[in-house]
C-alpha cells in the first residue's frame, strides 16, 4: 500500500463502496500539502446518504473504513441540490487549460444540469469564474465537514471573490530563508520600507521556537510576525498581524534580522495551576510569550497571533503568574515588583 499513488488509493475507495450509488466525488490533490478525497454515496438498503472523506496519505492498508470520516446528509438537502442544478444552462463539463501536477481540484457529480447529464470539472487551485454556478455545491460539501476543511472552500472560491492575492500570501511556498532572493517576494517599495524598518531597529523581539520564528515589529502599532520554516525541505509560510494581505515591510525586516542573527528573546510567563506541577504545565505549552507590562496588564502574544493585554492580578486581586524566562538584568521581574509594590 505504501507504494500506491493517490489515483490507486482513490480507486480502492471506490471499489470498497461499489455497492453504493456514487452521487459525487471531489479530489483535492497536493492542496496545501494535503491530498483529500471526498465521496457522497446513496445506500439503497438503508435508504441513506453519506458524505465520506479520506486523507489519502494516511491510507496504508486495505481496511478502508479505518481511514474514513463521515456524516449523514438528509434526503431533503440532496433533492434540493438536484432540483437547483436542473435550472443551470451553463455547461458543467470543464478542464482547466493550466492543469498540471500541483493543486488539482477535481469534481465529478451524478447531478443533471439543464445542458449536461453530470458535472465533471477539473481545475487548478481556484474555481474559475465560468464555474461560478458550482459554488453552492462546494459550500454544501465543506459545510458538512469539519472546520479544518473550510480553508479549502474559501481558497477555492477566491477567484470568484477577487481575493486570490490574499490566499497566495497565506499559502506555503518554496524558499530558502537564508539564501533566497527576498527582493523577488516583495515589491520595490516594500523592500525599501522593510530595509528602513530593519535599519531603524523596529524589530523589537525575535526568537526561534521549534520551526517557527516569532517577532514583534514596531510600526504605527506593534505587529506580530510569524515565519514557519521547514529547513530540510526549504518551505516557508509567513504571517503578520498587520492589515496587509501581502508580503509586507514587517516581514521583510524580520527576514533581514534572522539573516543577520539579531535575536532578542521574549519574556515567558505562565499562569499558575495548583493542580499541576511546573514541568506538566511547560510540557503542555501553557506559557505565553510576553513583551512586558502596560499599566495593569501583561502584554502577550495570544494563540491567534495577536497582541493581547491580560491582567496581572486575578479578579480577587491575587498575583498568580510565574516568570519562566527573563532578561539578564531581570527587567520583567523589576517591572512586576514595581507594579505590586504600588498596588499595596
Amino acid at each position: 500500500m505504501k507504494n500506491l499513488d493517490n489515483k490507486q488509493k482513490i480507486d480502492l475507495i471506490k471499489k470498497y463502496y461499489k455497492k453504493e450509488e456514487k452521487i459525487l466525488e471531489l479530489s483535492l490533490l497536493n492542496y496545501e500539502g494535503h491530498d483529500v478525497y471526498i465521496i457522497l454515496t446513496y445506500n439503497k438498503k438503508n435508504d441513506s446518504y453519506k458524505l465520506r472523506w479520506f486523507k489519502l496519505s494516511q491510507i496504508t492498508d486495505l481496511n478502508i473504513d479505518r481511514y474514513m470520516s463521515c456524516t449523514y446528509v438528509s434526503h431533503t438537502v440532496i433533492n434540493m441540490i438536484r432540483e437547483d442544478f436542473l435550472r443551470f444552462k451553463v455547461s458543467s463539463i470543464f478542464e482547466d487549460e493550466l492543469i498540471g501536477e500541483q493543486d488539482i481540484v477535481w469534481l465529478r457529480a451524478n447531478i443533471k444540469t439543464a445542458v449536461d447529464n453530470e458535472i465533471n470539472v477539473k481545475f487548478k487551485r481556484y474555481l474559475p469564474k465560468s464555474l461560478g454556478h458550482l459554488l453552492d455545491l462546494f459550500i454544501f460539501i465543506f459545510r458538512n465537514m469539519p472546520k479544518e476543511f473550510e480553508s479549502f472552500l474559501y481558497e477555492t472560491m477566491a477567484q470568484l471573490t477577487d481575493t486570490t492575492e490574499r490566499y497566495e500570501y497565506k499559502r506555503e511556498f518554496d524558499f530558502n530563508l537564508f539564501k533566497g532572493d527576498i527582493d523577488k517576494l516583495f515589491s520595490y517599495q516594500i523592500c525599501q520600507r522593510g530595509k528602513k524598518y530593519y535599519e531603524e531597529s523596529k524589530v523589537k523581539f525575535l526568537e526561534k521556537i521549534d520551526d517557527r520564528y516569532f517577532a514583534i515589529v514596531e510600526g504605527n502599532e506593534k505587529y506580530v510576525v510569524v515565519i514557519n520554516y521547514n529547513e530540510s525541505e526549504e518551505k516557508m509560510r509567513v504571517y503578520c498581524s498587520c492589515p496587509c494581505e501581502f508580503y509586507c515591510k514587517h516581514i521583510y525586516a524580520v527576514i533581514l534580522s534572522i539573516r543577520n542573527n539579531e535575536f532578542n528573546r521574549f519574556y515567558k510567563i505562565m499562569y499558575k495551576n495548583p493542580n499541576k506541577n511546573l514541568l506538566e504545565r511547560i510540557m503542555e505549552f501553557n506559557y505565553s510569550l510576553c513583551l512586558g507590562i502596560i499599566e495593569q496588564n501583561f502584554e502577550i502574544v495570544n494563540n491567534y497571533g495577536e497582541i493581547e493585554l491580560v491582567p496581572i492580578l486575578d479578579i480577587s486581586g491575587k498575583y498568580n503568574w510565574e516568570v519562566l524566562e527573563d532578561s539578564e538584568d531581570e527587567k520583567l521581574m523589576k517591572q512586576i515588583k514595581y507594579f505590586l509594590d504600588n498596588e499595596k
